[in-house]
């Protein structure tokens, strides 16, 4: 979920291997300080090691952290709230997990009520926000505030725009332990073919990010699902746990579309070939990106992949029926009194002479409803909540 030169918002769909025929190399015009617990050169040629942070280094030596179980749907815009509900219904999914900033930007008012309305539909309620390292501190406040509002689990988006950048992945972290969120509730996603992706601070984030890693397994990557799931996500993460020590449980996501902009869908022959890829490996917990991109043909499908929770809890054998007795003289029925039915909403589509102020003065509105209705236009694409940035052809709430 880059951002774009025109100040709009990638998703996770993003094929960063459109140039896979060419030699891979690190990022090299980057040159950080060594990040503390990393391996230094000394000055003749010997290795030292630098103690890492107290905080990092008590989080990596924590007892493991409880299994995530269950399902997952993804959500980027709060006005799909519905919709990932309806669909994590019909799934059997547990969480949803919304997308409630980006970079330093918190969408206070947004996070705030998809929270609620998560809550209110009995699922579990996880944050996520996308992260480049170089901003740790407005970056590391995001998941703190998301952890405030009462979201369970903090998932950060680091990809490649984070190459490099290991002090800041370490100062991230070190803030969020300061803040006293529990590395258990901490996890992070970027891409599952670790090996070509050696420039993101994956060690970085395994320090604080106990509760998991989450692989991106998409069809964007132009590769079959065994080679994305078995030999990149499992195959990986069993390497780097291996070779570094300290990978976290792994939570793997699935998408439903082959390009950047989800157009081009899988169906649903295509999409159970990644579900049975994935279903090899019986995962405790996976999720799907997003609600909104993910057709209701494969619903199906995520619904018998994976255990479903219980949904009712066993009831004991009815009673021996009593005698029934002889019906009584029916009373006259009281004729029943609708309650008024609530006007519908209306909308008006934002053309370059509207203005806030003309707007409410049009349709006899406060300008405190015309933001508890809309404010969510400027909370989802990072943008102060002034007037001037109303923007035409919107859709916007007048009644």
């Amino acid at each position: 979920m880059a951002k774009g030169k025109q100040g709009t918002y990638k998703t996770m769909s993003r094929d960063p291997f459109a140039d896979m025929e060419l030699e891979w190399t690190g990022r090299k015009e980057d040159k950080l300080p060594p990040v503390p617990g990393r391996e230094e050169t000394g000055s003749a040629g010997e290795e030292t090691v630098s103690e890492p942070y107290a905080g990092l280094r008590a989080a990596e030596e924590v007892a493991p952290v409880g299994e995530l179980k269950g399902k997952g749907v993804w959500l980027l815009y709060s006005r799909n709230v519905e919709l990932a509900i309806e669909m994590a219904i019909a799934i059997g999914a547990t969480h949803i997990l919304y997308k409630t900033g980006d970079r330093g930007m918190f969408f206070v008012e947004a996070a705030r009520r998809v929270y609620d309305r998560v809550r209110q539909a009995g699922l579990v309620p996880f944050a996520w926000t996308f992260i480049y390292c170089d901003d740790p501190i407005a970056e590391a406040e995001v998941a703190i505030k998301s952890a405030r509002v009462g979201y369970q689990g903090i998932v950060l988006d680091i990809e490649d725009q984070a190459g490099g950048k290991t002090v800041g992945a370490a100062a991230l972290g070190r803030r969020i332990l300061e803040a006293g969120l529990e590395p258990g509730r901490l996890y992070y996603t970027s891409f599952p073919n670790i090996w070509q992706h050696l420039d993101i601070p994956y060690q970085e984030m395994n320090t604080f990010c106990r509760g998991g890693f989450m692989p991106q397994c998409y069809p964007t990557f132009r590769r079959t699902p065994r080679t994305v799931i078995k030999k990149w996500a499992y195959g990986e993460h069993a390497r780097w746990s291996r070779e570094w020590g300290n990978m976290p449980s792994l939570y793997p996501i699935l998408a439903a579309y082959r390009d950047e902009h989800a157009a081009r869908r899988l169906n649903a022959q295509e999409f159970l070939e990644w579900a049975q890829a994935l279903a090899a490996h019986s995962p405790s917990f996976f999720s799907v990106y997003r609600a909104g991109t993910t057709d209701r043909e494969l619903w199906p499908i995520l619904a018998a992949l994976g255990e479903v929770p219980p949904t009712s809890v066993p009831q004991p054998p009815p009673a021996e029926p009593e005698p029934a007795l002889p019906p009584a003289e029916p009373l006259p029925l009281k004729p029943k009194v609708e309650p008024p039915a609530a006007p519908p909403p209306v909308y008006h589509v934002v053309t370059v002479n509207d203005t806030i102020w003309s707007l409410c003065k049009r349709h006899g509105i406060t300008r405190a409803q015309f933001w508890e209705w809309n404010g969510h236009l400027w909370d989802e694409r990072g943008l102060p909540r002034d007037p001037v940035y109303m923007q035409e052809g919107w859709r916007v709430r007048v009644g």
